[in-house]
């Protein structure tokens, strides 16, 4: 009966501690991976879905980590893998149904409506670009604009750091001529 006690005590305290861990990671990087998640999903529930599946994926992985490499780089790992496995299902789910774009019906009531407009559709086109990249140049970039080192992206891609400079050198050109491309045909 002690050792049971005993055990169920060490369970508690472990979940206590992993509990602790997620609602620190969640609190820290939410706003990181929510911008993952808009990169990966167009719609807002698909973006939603995909945190929330973010979210769940971290929880189960929390008792697994051994601090071998850093906090951040494993989580971004983990999210950019659930992802990657998020976009290649919605995908298939979208090749069968074609839904309105959610921005199509939203009036402006602000002063500046022009101006916010013009910044919302210009990050539109950024990340309608970046979801249009193959998953690895999409991981790279994400993590670039996130303000990760290129060691750190090293750490999460697996690519050396070199790699990782020739890659986002060759991405950012593949964003500018994907971007000048639908600016041409949208005159």
């Amino acid at each position: 009966m002690i050792a049971g006690a005993a055990v169920e005590a060490r369970s508690t305290g472990m979940e206590s501690r992993q509990r602790a861990m997620f609602l620190r990671l969640m609190a820290e990087y939410e706003p990181a991976l929510r911008r993952l998640a808009a990169a990966y999903a167009e719609a807002a529930t698909d973006r939603d879905d995909l945190f929330q599946e973010i979210a769940v994926a971290i929880w189960q992985a929390v008792p697994k980590f051994r601090r071998e490499s850093s906090e951040r780089t494993w989580l971004y790992r983990i999210a950019h893998n659930v992802s990657i496995s998020a976009a290649a299902k919605l995908r298939r789910i979208e090749r069968k149904e074609e839904a309105m774009p959610e921005w199509f019906d939203h009036a402006s009531t602000a002063s500046d409506a022009e101006q916010a407009l013009l910044r919302a559709e210009k990050r539109r086109l950024l990340i309608d670009c970046i979801r249009d990249l193959p998953a690895v140049d999409r991981q790279i970039i994400l993590l670039h604009l996130e303000g990760l080192s290129y060691a750190e992206i090293e750490e999460v891609s697996g690519f050396s750091e070199t790699a990782v400079a020739t890659r986002l050198s060759r991405v950012r050109e593949k964003i500018r001529q994907k971007i000048q491309r639908k600016r041409v045909s949208r005159q």
